[in-house]
């Protein structure tokens, strides 16, 4: 039998509802890829999952949180930000009805769960990009093909209508490794899918359970048998109503030489811990979250968690990241000089104490100014003063000898008095305190 014709109607689809066993969930569920143990995965089904759930909300929202912006390279040590480039401008307002925040959010969702990003390019009469459109990646909702080397999507609306939009029109991200050279790979449908049909089959598992009171099946064996199947029914029934709802609990009469034979979990057993916790490991590794960002905590110390944390914005966090800046200045940018750029910085700041320590050093050593500093605690500058850089005075070149050190102390200090009388004759004859202790 076709598989059009188990769902058509007819004589064909009658037959088919006569064999369906009401104890196989399959003839229950909803669409979604077959797993080894015949369980339906889909990504809506795994969202269910609180650990699935967890790992992708942890995943986008701290990328659609971060700040981003266009640079321009200048030379090999400097660059300057654009904040009117046209790619800055889209993607801090995508379009009319989301902000860069909801986009961004959506866009690692996508990749997260379905391995694929795409947004349909709304483009005005000069041929220049203005609105980014999300399309459904869900392989059901949109397809991807290829003909002459050039892809096509082709996606389904609401109403039923199809639209083909051609490679120039969509901006697709791809999850690597690459399906058959179009489509990326989900961590979910793919990679995923047994981790997730085992969630999944749990969790269902323990619904049943705990729908049905939590209490273990039992089996009623007896000496004789009933007269007729209305007999065994009308005994079901009554042994339902003598031990649910308020009577649970209670005791119950059984007459004939019945005994209850119990088939069931020990109350350990039915809470899953063990299962449970390996397997809430399992989903996490999928996309690389540490464990205590879902909220399993057994073996998290303040220690680790700030290293995990760290481990969090550099292996987890990064191959996003990079995934989305190469795709923005390889389909939103047209000049090679200009690049994307996420900000970091705000998730790699540990505690006060050892970042201000951070700070000491590098004000110590010369490679950070007061100014600096404060642009990295998101505080106003102090002016032009705070934009000098200080070093030790006897920070000399490798392979000075002593005569060398010498000469440059001196230097410096000669150095030290000449701008100390410069700029107190600039300013009427009284030294400032800051140009004193300059020139000490």
């Amino acid at each position: 039998m076709g598989l059009f014709n188990l769902f058509g109607g007819g004589r064909d689809a009658a037959m088919a509802e006569a064999t369906r066993d009401a104890g196989e969930d399959r003839w229950f569920e909803g669409g979604g890829a077959r797993s080894e143990i015949d369980v339906a995965v889909s990504i809506e089904r795994a969202r269910k999952v609180p650990v699935i759930r967890d790992c992708l909300h942890t995943l986008s929202e701290n990328v659609a949180g971060l700040q981003f912006g266009c640079f321009q390279r200048l030379d090999e040590r400097r660059r300057r930000r654009l904040d009117q480039h046209p790619a800055m401008r889209l993607l801090s307002n995508p379009n009319r009805r989301q902000t860069s925040y909801e986009f961004l959010a959506c866009m690692v969702d996508d990749l997260a769960s379905h391995g694929d990003f795409m947004a349909r390019m709304i483009f005005d009469a000069a041929g220049n990009v203005v609105e980014l459109r999300r399309i459904n990646p869900d392989p059901a909702v949109t397809h991807v093909d290829e003909v002459e080397g050039v892809k096509r999507f082709t996606t389904r609306d609401a109403r039923g209508q199809d639209h083909r939009y051609l490679e120039e029109e969509v901006w697709h991200i791809p999850l690597p490794p690459l399906k058959d050279g179009l489509r990326g790979t989900s961590p979910i449908l793919d990679d995923g899918r047994e981790a997730v049909a085992v969630a999944i089959a749990l969790q269902r598992y323990a619904n049943i359970l705990f729908k049905n009171d939590g209490t273990p099946p039992y089996a009623i064996t007896m000496d004789g048998n009933f007269k007729g199947a209305d007999d065994k029914k009308n005994f079901l029934k009554a042994w339902r109503r003598w031990t649910s709802g308020k009577n649970r609990h209670t005791p119950a009469v059984l007459e004939y030489g019945m005994k209850p034979t119990r088939m069931g979990l020990t109350a350990e057993e039915a809470q899953f811990l063990e299962t449970r916790k390996e397997l809430w490991l399992d989903l996490t590794r999928l996309w690389r979250v540490p464990p205590h960002k879902v909220g399993i905590m057994d073996k998290a110390t303040f220690s680790n968690i700030e290293h995990q944390a760290l481990e969090f914005v550099t292996d987890t966090l990064r191959p996003v990241l990079e995934l989305i800046e190469r795709s923005v200045a390889k389909f939103l940018i047209e000049e090679d000089d200009v690049f994307f750029e996420f900000n970091v910085e705000s998730l790699l700041r540990g505690d006060i104490k050892t970042r201000f320590e951070a700070y000491a050093l590098g004000r110590q050593w010369g490679w950070l100014s007061v100014n600096d500093v404060l642009r990295m605690e998101n505080l106003n500058g102090i002016g032009a003063a705070g934009d000098r850089y200080v070093e030790p005075l006897n920070m000399v070149p490798v392979g000075t000898g002593p005569g060398g050190r010498e000469r440059d102390e001196r230097a410096a200090i000669d150095r030290s008095i000449a701008f100390l009388r410069e700029t107190t004759a600039r300013n009427g004859g009284r030294p400032r305190l800051e140009l004193v202790k300059h020139a000490a």
